[in-house]
């Protein structure tokens, strides 16, 4: 995203098509799933914040703190930009690399919101270092999202030809994702797909054993 862009352009460009179908369905979960944490939760970390496609939904039950974090500078930029309209709860930027350790403390946040992050992570080690952090910063609960082996998917992704489009991303069986997370003493809630059968992403739901 150039830095001229604003969040609503880039939001627009990235979700339409198929990627719209995508988009609705997930806000719809993650919806759901805050729904069921109740009307306030209190702190809420959420990285990679990018633009903030879940700022709004976020705020809506971050009741004391919503911390948007990303590596890259200038999608934070364009959040701050959006945030000049709206109500609420102040977002707070900063920028945090996910593959080292988050500068907070442990517990410092009631939710752990991580998005779309986890299918770019190839690496076991990689993978279980991120989760051990998303843990250690939550008090109570986690949203992550992660795709989980699934052959259409895959083979899709296999075939996929166009141009911009990865044609294998990391995906995980969805028993080893719960495993990884109960090494570091999270329980899944609830794990649902998005498109059950036809898209490997799925978004879970976890909270402190």
């Amino acid at each position: 995203m150039s830095r001229e862009q604003d969040q609503a352009s880039y939001l627009r460009r990235r979700y339409r098509g198929s990627q719209a179908i995508i988009d609705r369905r997930e806000r719809r979960i993650v919806g759901q799933f805050l729904k069921r944490l109740g009307p306030q939760i209190g702190g809420v970390l959420d990285a990679p914040s990018g633009v903030g496609r879940f700022t709004a939904q976020l705020r809506e039950f971050a009741s004391e703190r919503l911390v948007c974090g990303d590596l890259w500078g200038e999608t934070l930029q364009a959040l701050r930009r959006a945030e000049q309209h709206h109500d609420g709860v102040a977002i707070e930027t900063t920028e945090v690399d996910l593959y080292r350790v988050l500068p907070f403390t442990r517990g410092e946040f009631d939710l752990v919101f991580n998005f779309r992050f986890f299918h770019h992570i190839r690496s076991a080690e990689q993978r279980n270092h991120v989760a051990a952090e998303l843990a250690r910063v939550t008090s109570r609960y986690l949203i992550v999202s992660y795709y989980a082996t699934a052959s259409i998917h895959a083979w899709q992704k296999r075939i996929w030809r166009r141009k911009g489009h990865a044609r294998s991303l990391p995906m995980i069986p969805l028993s080893e994702f719960h495993q990884l997370f109960a090494r570091h003493g999270m329980r899944v809630v609830e794990d649902r797909p998005v498109l059950p059968l036809l898209h490997a992403h799925h978004i879970a739901l976890l909270e402190r054993q």
